[in-house]
């Protein structure tokens, strides 16, 4: 009779582990990493939010969420695991410029944001989402930078005797914004 109750007992526990195991692997599978499909547009120096997120809302609080560039090498732009930021391997280039929102993680939301933007961050940028050893899905983000400059100044300077003008156009500004942009290129060893 005991022999007869364990078995019962143990086919009982095999099925109800084969069924929570198929659950957990079918809701993983449902889960998807969801983003833009457009190029996102922003103008250097402001700040610009990649989206990212897990659909059904999924915490990602105990997940690994690694964004990276697609065409850069050593291209770590942010890296978050076990529930913490890790900067280690981070590219110089974004060190104190990239962030996620800590309490959306909790809503699936992984979005980075990316502070005071260069020209030298425009490309793609991959999202890759992991929950350890039984689900991962990733997007890219395509990123466009602008630049804006001011409009030209032009001034008359002089007539000259034969009764044309001399006219100057002021491209200070434009040549300081340029010239701060290059500095930024080669301070990120993208030279031009």
């Amino acid at each position: 009779m005991y022999c007869n109750n364990y078995r019962t007992g143990m086919m009982f526990l095999c099925m109800s582990l084969l069924l929570l195991f198929s659950f957990m692997e079918s809701q993983a599978e449902r889960l998807e990493v969801v983003g833009p499909e457009a190029p996102l547009v922003a103008v250097a120096g402001e700040d610009l939010v990649l989206p990212c997120f897990i659909k059904p809302n999924t915490s990602a609080v105990h997940m690994r969420v690694e964004w990276f560039r697609l065409d850069v090498e050593d291209s770590l732009v942010h890296l978050y695991k076990d529930h913490e930021d890790r900067d280690e391997k981070q590219a110089e280039s974004y060190r104190g410029r990239t962030s996620l929102f800590k309490q959306e993680l909790q809503k699936g939301n992984a979005s980075l944001k990316l502070s005071a933007l260069r020209v030298s961050d425009e490309g793609e940028y991959k999202c890759l989402v992991e929950e350890e050893n039984s689900w991962y899905d990733d997007i890219t983000v395509h990123v466009t930078v602008e630049v804006l400059g001011s409009h030209p100044v032009i001034t008359m300077e002089s007539y000259d005797h034969s009764g044309g003008i001399n006219i100057v156009s002021s491209e200070l500004q434009k040549e300081k914004e340029y010239a701060e942009l290059q500095r930024q290129r080669v301070e990120d060893g993208n030279y031009i």
